[in-house]
């Protein structure tokens, strides 16, 4: 009976394993496109309606849980692409700039001879500066395709290159910085 329960056990917690982590480092290395500036107060909202970062379709784990908290690596490469661009990013701001994470994801579909991942992610910046107010969405989508099954460490890349080209678009969006310098 012990050996019975002791095989049991061994089962279940091999069942129970958790799942893998994403590790997420985006950077921000388009150098210096435009000269914002201007002051701003960043802060970051994270208002995905799903926690998972990478979902596995018709597979166990299917949810990959990130290592990285998003909104804080996403707000990091942000805040490094405003200063990269001439924007003094400080807590004392009159410019009090918002980056709403509305989407962040990978859906990966695998068959036993190739998978195919689409990428997407959706950032809204909002701008208040005195009574004024600013507001954009910015999307991107990535599809990624290859053999076999999928590579964790390329769809995290996959993700890292939608973020910084998010970002670039948005740091060099003429409406947003003609909003910030006060045009």
């Amino acid at each position: 009976m012990k050996l019975i329960f002791a095989i049991l056990l061994i089962f279940l917690a091999g069942c129970a394993s958790s799942p893998k982590t994403v590790i997420l480092n985006p950077s921000y290395s388009s150098g210096a496109l435009v000269n914002i500036q201007a002051p701003v107060q960043l802060s970051v909202s994270d208002n995905r309606i799903g926690n998972f970062t990478i979902r596995v379709l018709n597979q166990e784990p299917a949810l990959y849980l990130p290592d990285a908290n998003v909104p804080t690596v996403v707000g990091n490469a942000f805040k490094q692409a405003l200063q990269v661009n001439g924007a003094t990013v400080s807590t004392l701001a009159n410019n009090q700039l918002v980056l709403h994470i509305n989407e962040f994801s990978s859906l990966i579909t695998e068959s036993l001879s190739k998978h195919h991942s689409i990428a997407k992610a959706q950032f809204k910046v909002t701008v208040t500066k005195g009574n004024r107010s600013f507001e954009k969405s910015y999307s991107a989508k990535s599809e990624l395709n290859g053999p076999l099954r999928h590579d964790q460490a390329k769809i995290e890349s996959q993700l890292n290159d939608l973020t910084e080209m998010l970002i670039t678009r948005i740091v060099s969006d003429q409406e947003l910085i003609h909003f910030l310098q006060g045009s």
